[in-house]
């Protein structure tokens, strides 16, 4: 079998590893054989030092892989988010941008990209949601009043970005640059705001697009975008307390909710049973998804799949969640088995790709299926149907073939469909190519 990194782990154990009890001693190379594995160590090892002095992860595993939705140009800072002192100072300066979103969709201009606005836009409306300190804040909470769905996303600290702000930066604490916030436009609270903003903008129809899944964006404001995105449902999500079903109170920039112990200075009637030591708050998940590239004992095929209310020729990796107290490893055997009756064994991680919607972490992986387990059975009825596809096959569909699945095939193609290269099942395809194919 191949190693899907070609990297060696004589450790490893999965549950379709044969028993150490069983493995037969190697017989045991005589001195001619042992110098001339020697020497060829010895050549390889010259080589790989020829290009650098210190080996590297990108000399082993190649050039890691960079996400759509994920490394923009923004510095999160999160420590900030615990300084409500901090945080008025940024948001109500001059040089903050906010990304203004109505019914989770962003404000846009003519072109398609993001439309940021400054606080002066949505100062009237907003206020100043971070002049008390946390602790205040909870202890003055009124569930009557309104109480902006703000999120503070971070600082871009590079001098070359500040021109879209005007060239103006605020500094906090150690660290200086133009500071970017989320805002939730829904509620008729900022009717008032949308107006100001069709007006100011000298009628450039800047407008809340609505889309289903977003795939248009350069990278950079893609990272911004799902960031902001997925913190603003999970805040909208959360607007009352699961144990007692009062309103919550949003701290920490967005990052977290609290269900105060009183409203209007009054404690509440009946007492939450969250407050019984450190419960009374919730944190931001991220639900784990593993996306699996499935290929052949052989590696000469890889598995793809189609749902059942996919367009017809369209394929990708298999996918499931993690489930709790699984590995990562552990549930791509399990997903690939209960999808499609496969067995694999060696799980080797690719990359990961966030994807706000509503916030999920894909986690690329190739997996290899154990000799005799390449058998497609069914177990599950999730899918409509599971092919292995030759790596040929694959390599024209990802080069000629690929789009989203809500957008017709492209013109004069014939072949399976597969997603774009935004997508982390494209990506992890590739790399079954680039280990594999020849």
């Amino acid at each position: 079998m191949y190693c899907a990194y070609r990297c060696y782990d004589p450790f490893l154990l999965s549950p379709h590893s044969v028993p150490p009890a069983t493995v037969s001693r190697p017989h045991q190379p005589d001195a001619t054989r042992l110098d001339r594995r020697r020497r060829k160590s010895d050549k390889k090892q010259t080589t790989m030092s020829s290009s650098s002095s210190n080996p590297s992860l990108s000399d082993i595993f190649g050039q890691g892989h960079n996400a759509y939705f994920s490394n923009g140009p923004i510095t999160r800072l999160s420590f900030i988010r615990l300084n409500n002192q901090l945080l008025d100072k940024a948001s109500t300066h001059c040089s903050a941008r906010y990304l203004t979103f109505e019914e989770l969709n962003p404000l846009r201009d003519p072109q398609g990209k993001l439309a940021f606005v400054s606080y002066d836009d949505v100062a009237e409306a907003m206020g100043r949601p971070y002049a008390l300190d946390e602790k205040t804040q909870i202890a003055a909470f009124d569930p009557d009043e309104h109480h902006p769905n703000v999120i503070f996303l971070g600082m871009d600290l590079d001098p070359s970005d500040q021109a879209g702000a005007g060239g103006e930066q605020v500094q906090l604490g150690h660290y200086t640059g133009v500071p970017y916030f989320a805002l939730d436009v829904t509620s008729e609270h900022y009717a008032g705001v949308k107006r100001q903003i069709q007006t100011q903008t000298g009628g450039r129809r800047l407008k809340y697009t609505p889309t289903r899944i977003d795939l248009t964006l350069d990278h950079g404001q893609s990272a911004i975008y799902s960031q902001a995105r997925a913190l603003l449902d999970w805040n909208t999500r959360n607007r009352y307390c699961p144990s007692c079903g009062g309103r919550t109170l949003s701290t920490h920039g967005g990052a977290k909710v609290v269900c105060p112990p009183a409203d209007r200075g009054v404690a509440r009637p009946r007492a939450c049973p969250t407050r019984i030591g450190l419960h009374n708050q919730a944190f931001p998940r991220t639900d784990p998804t593993a996306v699996i590239a499935a290929v052949s004992a052989d590696a000469k095929r890889v598995l793809l799949g189609r749902g059942r209310r996919w367009p017809a020729h369209y394929f990708s990796c298999l996918s499931g969640f993690v489930e709790p107290g699984e590995s990562i490893e552990t549930a791509t055997r399990r997903e690939a088995y209960e999808e499609t009756g496969v067995r694999v064994d060696r799980v080797q991680i690719h990359s990961s790709q966030p994807w706000p919607y509503p916030s999920t972490m894909l986690i690329g992986v190739i997996a290899q299926c154990v000799e005799g387990g390449e058998a497609i059975t069914y177990p599950d009825t999730e899918l409509e149907e599971a092919r292995w596809f030759e790596l040929a096959e694959v390599a024209h569909a990802l080069d000629h073939g690929a789009n989203p699945m809500w957008e017709p095939p492209v013109k004069g193609y014939t072949g399976p469909r597969v997603p774009p290269s935004q997508l982390m099942a494209h990506q992890v395809l590739r790399a079954v190519l680039r280990l594999f194919h020849r």
